[in-house]
Protein backbone atom coordinates (compact mmCIF):
# COMPACT_ATOMS: atom_id res chain seq x y z
CA UNK A 1 0.00 0.00 0.00
CA UNK A 2 1.55 3.45 -0.35
CA UNK A 3 0.16 7.06 1.53
CA UNK A 4 0.77 10.39 -0.75
CA UNK A 5 1.83 13.53 1.12
CA UNK A 6 1.23 17.49 0.27
CA UNK A 7 4.14 19.55 0.00
CA UNK A 8 3.65 23.38 0.21
CA UNK A 9 5.71 25.65 -1.21
CA UNK A 10 9.12 26.23 0.16
CA UNK A 11 12.69 27.15 0.08
CA UNK A 12 15.44 25.73 2.07
CA UNK A 13 19.39 25.27 2.18
CA UNK A 14 20.80 21.68 2.94
CA UNK A 15 22.80 23.26 5.72
CA UNK A 16 19.27 23.63 7.82
CA UNK A 17 19.29 19.97 8.26
CA UNK A 18 19.92 18.53 11.48
CA UNK A 19 22.34 15.31 10.34
CA UNK A 20 23.81 12.97 12.73
CA UNK A 21 27.51 12.90 13.75
CA UNK A 22 28.33 9.32 12.02
CA UNK A 23 27.26 10.95 8.31
CA UNK A 24 28.50 14.15 8.43
CA UNK A 25 32.32 12.73 6.87
CA UNK A 26 29.52 12.25 3.54
CA UNK A 27 27.77 14.86 3.37
CA UNK A 28 31.35 17.02 3.86
CA UNK A 29 32.83 14.61 0.89
CA UNK A 30 30.09 15.02 -1.67
CA UNK A 31 29.32 18.68 -0.60
CA UNK A 32 25.58 18.29 0.36
CA UNK A 33 25.64 21.39 2.19
CA UNK A 34 25.71 23.60 -0.92
CA UNK A 35 22.81 22.00 -2.79
CA UNK A 36 19.64 24.73 -1.78
CA UNK A 37 15.78 23.56 -2.41
CA UNK A 38 12.81 25.42 -4.06
CA UNK A 39 9.17 24.60 -4.48
CA UNK A 40 7.48 26.84 -5.99
CA UNK A 41 3.94 25.36 -6.05
CA UNK A 42 1.84 22.54 -4.06
CA UNK A 43 2.97 19.21 -4.87
CA UNK A 44 1.87 15.55 -4.00
CA UNK A 45 3.79 12.36 -3.95
CA UNK A 46 3.01 8.89 -3.41
CA UNK A 47 5.23 6.30 -1.31
CA UNK A 48 4.77 3.51 -0.21
CA UNK A 49 4.47 2.21 3.47
CA UNK A 50 6.39 0.13 5.30
CA UNK A 51 4.20 0.01 8.23
CA UNK A 52 1.83 -2.55 8.56
CA UNK A 53 -1.73 -2.72 10.09
CA UNK A 54 -1.04 -4.13 13.09
CA UNK A 55 1.61 -1.31 14.03
CA UNK A 56 -1.54 0.98 14.70
CA UNK A 57 -2.12 4.70 13.80
CA UNK A 58 1.61 5.56 12.31
CA UNK A 59 2.94 5.91 8.81
CA UNK A 60 6.25 4.73 7.78
CA UNK A 61 8.20 5.93 5.03
CA UNK A 62 11.66 4.85 3.41
CA UNK A 63 12.12 8.16 1.81
CA UNK A 64 15.81 8.36 0.20
CA UNK A 65 16.97 12.42 -0.59
CA UNK A 66 17.25 12.71 -4.06
CA UNK A 67 19.82 14.57 -4.92
CA UNK A 68 21.21 16.62 -8.50
CA UNK A 69 22.93 15.04 -11.00
CA UNK A 70 27.29 15.33 -10.53
CA UNK A 71 29.20 16.82 -12.68
CA UNK A 72 32.33 14.90 -12.24
CA UNK A 73 34.58 17.34 -14.88
CA UNK A 74 33.52 20.28 -12.13
CA UNK A 75 33.30 17.89 -9.10
CA UNK A 76 30.13 19.80 -7.78
CA UNK A 77 26.34 19.47 -8.34
CA UNK A 78 24.81 20.39 -11.00
CA UNK A 79 22.49 23.23 -10.98
CA UNK A 80 19.13 21.37 -10.70
CA UNK A 81 16.49 21.28 -7.97
CA UNK A 82 17.17 18.35 -5.68
CA UNK A 83 13.94 16.24 -4.70
CA UNK A 84 11.55 18.68 -4.25
CA UNK A 85 9.15 15.87 -1.92
CA UNK A 86 12.25 13.92 -0.64
CA UNK A 87 13.96 17.03 1.13
CA UNK A 88 11.08 18.20 2.20
CA UNK A 89 10.66 15.16 4.32
CA UNK A 90 13.72 15.21 5.14
CA UNK A 91 14.07 18.51 6.77
CA UNK A 92 10.81 17.77 9.39
CA UNK A 93 11.12 17.88 12.65
CA UNK A 94 9.17 16.08 15.58
CA UNK A 95 5.85 17.42 16.11
CA UNK A 96 5.66 19.17 12.37
CA UNK A 97 2.53 18.81 10.89
CA UNK A 98 2.29 17.14 7.22
CA UNK A 99 -0.97 16.38 5.03
CA UNK A 100 -1.07 12.81 3.89
CA UNK A 101 -4.26 10.63 2.63
CA UNK A 102 -4.35 6.76 2.15
CA UNK A 103 -3.62 4.00 2.23
CA UNK A 104 -3.73 3.37 -1.41
CA UNK A 105 -2.85 0.32 -4.04
CA UNK A 106 -3.30 -3.14 -4.70
CA UNK A 107 0.12 -4.66 -3.99
CA UNK A 108 -0.72 -7.21 -1.61
CA UNK A 109 0.26 -10.66 -1.15
CA UNK A 110 -1.69 -13.82 -2.45
CA UNK A 111 -3.53 -14.60 1.24
CA UNK A 112 -5.12 -17.71 -0.01
CA UNK A 113 -2.29 -19.73 -1.44
CA UNK A 114 -0.10 -22.01 0.21
CA UNK A 115 2.76 -21.75 -2.10
CA UNK A 116 6.49 -20.63 -1.26
CA UNK A 117 7.01 -16.68 -1.19
CA UNK A 118 10.00 -15.07 -2.23
CA UNK A 119 10.59 -11.46 -1.72
CA UNK A 120 13.64 -9.07 -3.63
CA UNK A 121 13.84 -5.66 -2.29
CA UNK A 122 16.41 -2.97 -2.86
CA UNK A 123 17.09 0.83 -1.80
CA UNK A 124 13.74 2.15 -0.55
CA UNK A 125 11.89 -0.24 -2.36
CA UNK A 126 12.49 -1.89 1.41
CA UNK A 127 9.07 -0.15 2.70
CA UNK A 128 6.16 -2.65 1.11
CA UNK A 129 7.76 -5.93 1.63
CA UNK A 130 9.24 -4.78 5.11
CA UNK A 131 4.92 -4.67 5.77
CA UNK A 132 4.27 -7.63 3.51
CA UNK A 133 6.52 -9.50 5.40
CA UNK A 134 5.49 -8.18 8.87
CA UNK A 135 1.82 -8.81 8.24
CA UNK A 136 2.16 -12.39 7.59
CA UNK A 137 4.65 -13.12 10.47
CA UNK A 138 3.92 -10.83 12.81
CA UNK A 139 0.01 -10.95 12.46
CA UNK A 140 -1.68 -13.75 10.90
CA UNK A 141 1.44 -15.73 12.15
CA UNK A 142 2.14 -18.02 9.06
CA UNK A 143 4.07 -20.69 9.62
CA UNK A 144 2.70 -23.27 6.56
CA UNK A 145 5.03 -21.35 3.72
CA UNK A 146 8.16 -21.24 3.08
CA UNK A 147 9.48 -17.57 2.99
CA UNK A 148 12.28 -15.98 2.11
CA UNK A 149 13.38 -12.49 2.19
CA UNK A 150 16.43 -11.04 -0.57
CA UNK A 151 17.41 -7.68 0.08
CA UNK A 152 20.25 -5.66 -1.89
CA UNK A 153 22.28 -3.04 -0.98
CA UNK A 154 25.45 -1.05 -2.01
CA UNK A 155 27.06 -1.52 1.83
CA UNK A 156 26.20 -2.38 5.02
CA UNK A 157 25.66 1.91 5.57
CA UNK A 158 22.70 1.95 3.15
CA UNK A 159 21.39 -1.72 4.59
CA UNK A 160 18.17 -1.10 7.47
CA UNK A 161 15.59 -3.07 9.55
CA UNK A 162 17.93 -5.65 9.69
CA UNK A 163 17.30 -6.77 13.57
CA UNK A 164 13.61 -6.60 12.32
CA UNK A 165 14.63 -10.18 10.20
CA UNK A 166 16.93 -11.74 12.19
CA UNK A 167 13.81 -11.20 14.82
CA UNK A 168 11.86 -13.38 12.54
CA UNK A 169 14.35 -15.91 11.90
CA UNK A 170 14.41 -16.42 15.22
CA UNK A 171 11.05 -16.48 15.75
CA UNK A 172 9.36 -18.51 12.49
CA UNK A 173 11.99 -21.39 11.36
CA UNK A 174 9.84 -21.13 8.05
CA UNK A 175 11.34 -17.18 6.98
CA UNK A 176 15.27 -16.64 6.24
CA UNK A 177 16.67 -13.27 5.35
CA UNK A 178 19.34 -12.59 3.13
CA UNK A 179 21.46 -9.70 2.46
CA UNK A 180 23.20 -9.01 -0.94
CA UNK A 181 25.77 -6.11 -0.68
CA UNK A 182 27.32 -5.11 -4.01
CA UNK A 183 30.74 -5.80 -3.08
CA UNK A 184 32.74 -7.56 0.30
CA UNK A 185 32.67 -4.70 2.77
CA UNK A 186 34.72 -4.44 5.54
CA UNK A 187 32.13 -2.75 7.45
CA UNK A 188 29.92 -5.65 7.53
CA UNK A 189 32.68 -7.94 8.09
CA UNK A 190 34.18 -6.49 11.21
CA UNK A 191 30.57 -6.32 12.70
CA UNK A 192 29.86 -9.83 12.21
CA UNK A 193 26.77 -9.20 9.30
CA UNK A 194 26.35 -12.25 7.53
CA UNK A 195 26.17 -11.20 3.51
CA UNK A 196 26.82 -12.70 0.35
CA UNK A 197 29.08 -9.97 -1.88
CA UNK A 198 26.42 -9.70 -5.65
CA UNK A 199 24.05 -8.02 -6.73
CA UNK A 200 21.04 -9.22 -5.67
CA UNK A 201 19.57 -11.00 -8.49
CA UNK A 202 22.99 -12.87 -9.18
CA UNK A 203 23.13 -13.78 -5.28
CA UNK A 204 19.25 -15.04 -5.65
CA UNK A 205 20.00 -17.04 -8.94
CA UNK A 206 23.56 -18.56 -7.55
CA UNK A 207 22.46 -19.31 -3.58
CA UNK A 208 18.98 -20.54 -3.82
CA UNK A 209 17.35 -20.91 -7.45
CA UNK A 210 19.55 -22.56 -9.77
CA UNK A 211 19.31 -25.87 -7.38
CA UNK A 212 15.44 -25.19 -6.51
CA UNK A 213 13.00 -27.81 -7.81
CA UNK A 214 10.61 -25.96 -9.48
CA UNK A 215 11.33 -22.28 -8.95
CA UNK A 216 8.22 -21.50 -11.29
CA UNK A 217 6.16 -22.17 -8.72
CA UNK A 218 7.26 -19.80 -5.85
CA UNK A 219 5.20 -16.59 -5.98
CA UNK A 220 7.53 -13.44 -6.01
CA UNK A 221 7.31 -9.92 -4.79
CA UNK A 222 9.37 -7.39 -5.52
CA UNK A 223 10.13 -3.71 -5.10
CA UNK A 224 13.38 -1.91 -5.83
CA UNK A 225 15.46 0.40 -8.34
CA UNK A 226 14.20 -0.23 -12.35
CA UNK A 227 17.68 -1.83 -13.07
CA UNK A 228 17.15 -4.08 -10.57
CA UNK A 229 13.79 -5.30 -11.09
CA UNK A 230 15.18 -5.37 -14.28
CA UNK A 231 17.65 -7.73 -13.81
CA UNK A 232 15.50 -9.82 -11.32
CA UNK A 233 13.05 -10.60 -13.86
CA UNK A 234 15.39 -11.39 -16.53
CA UNK A 235 16.88 -13.96 -14.09
CA UNK A 236 13.15 -15.53 -13.37
CA UNK A 237 12.25 -15.11 -16.76
CA UNK A 238 15.40 -17.40 -17.84
CA UNK A 239 14.59 -19.94 -15.03
CA UNK A 240 11.30 -20.45 -16.81
CA UNK A 241 8.74 -18.34 -14.31
CA UNK A 242 5.72 -17.27 -15.70
CA UNK A 243 4.98 -13.36 -15.31
CA UNK A 244 2.23 -13.99 -13.67
CA UNK A 245 3.51 -15.09 -10.69
CA UNK A 246 6.03 -12.39 -9.80
CA UNK A 247 4.58 -8.99 -8.48
CA UNK A 248 5.79 -5.57 -8.13
CA UNK A 249 5.43 -2.03 -6.69
CA UNK A 250 7.26 -0.37 -9.24
CA UNK A 251 8.42 3.02 -8.73
CA UNK A 252 11.81 2.74 -11.02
Amino acid sequence: SYSQIKVPKYELKYTDFAIDEQYKPEWDKFKMWDLTVKNEEETIRAYSMANYPAEGDIIKLNVRVATPPFDRAKNTWMNVNPGIVSSYIFNLKPGDKVTMSGPYGDFHPIYNSKREMLWVGGGAGMAPLRAQIMHMTKTLKTTDRKMSYFYGARALMEAFYLEDFYELEREFPNFSFHLALDRPDPAADAAGVKYTAGFVHQVIHDTYLKDHDAPEDIEYYMCGPGPMAAAVQRMLDSLGVPPEMIMFDDFG
